[in-house]
């Protein structure tokens, strides 16, 4: 029994030894070129949506040896290099003629040598015709039937803007042609119901308004409906 013991004993040993050659034998393959070198990545990369463009930022850390980056998306199938400003805490990039679509971008720095940092990923929406297709103005209230009306309290043609609960709505112009022919602007980007004043109006004179969007916080562009013409009201 001992004998069989001191057998399955060496067996072991023999097995841990062989097996720790044969870990030292792949693990050479990898270093057979020397170790691999990484740089600091970019930090706090963030990205801001545009029309068929998209803006990055991003910080360099304390490492000072990236001189390029280069950013890639659509799976590393585009990208574009950036030659880095190292007086610059921070920096940012504006990549244009972007089909609109959501984007997942890289960014790899590199230094003098060609050794790189670790990728840092962002996601991004860009924006275009098919999301402008969408937006539609500001309701108006309407006072007998009519978007342009006299307010008899104020003794002025007005129109009023109804409440919104669309933060992306961030403003609503309408835009009139006055008594003397001079073409107005009268602007809300409150969220509350408002009452504008379209002084010195005359009935039947051309009334029009617009509403502006911004698709996300930080946008870099911003998106306008198409202006919708009201009729001059009556006064009642």
């Amino acid at each position: 029994m001992k004998n069989n013991t001191i057998i399955v004993v060496l067996m072991a040993a023999v097995s841990f030894f062989c097996s720790c050659d044969g870990m030292d034998s792949s693990y050479e393959e990898f270093i057979k070129d020397g170790p691999i070198v990484y740089i600091g990545k970019a930090d706090s990369l963030k990205a801001f949506p545009g029309r068929h463009r998209v803006k990055l930022t991003w910080r360099m850390g304390n490492d000072p040896r990236g001189v390029k980056a280069t950013i890639y998306w659509r799976d590393r199938t585009a990208s574009e290099d950036i030659v880095l400003d190292r007086t610059q805490k921070t920096f940012e990039y504006i990549i244009d003629e972007l089909e609109e679509s959501t984007y997942v971008f890289e960014m790899v720095i590199y230094d003098a040598y060609g050794n790189s940092s670790l990728a840092t990923e962002v996601t991004a929406e860009v924006y275009g015709e098919t999301y402008e297709s969408y937006l539609y103005p500001r309701s108006c209230y309407k006072y007998s039937g009519k978007q342009v009306y006299i307010d008899k309290t104020l003794g002025e043609w007005v129109v009023t803007l109804n409440a919104i609960r669309d933060d992306t709505m961030i403003d609503t112009e309408v835009v009139y042609v006055d008594k003397n022919g001079v073409e107005q602007t009268v602007s809300w980007s409150g969220m509350s119901q408002q009452t504008l004043v379209l002084k010195d109006y005359v009935e039947g004179n051309t009334v029009k308004y617009r509403s502006c969007f911004s698709p996300a916080e930080g946008a870099i562009d911003v998106f306008w409906t198409d202006y919708t013409y009201l009729a001059g009201g009556e006064g009642n």
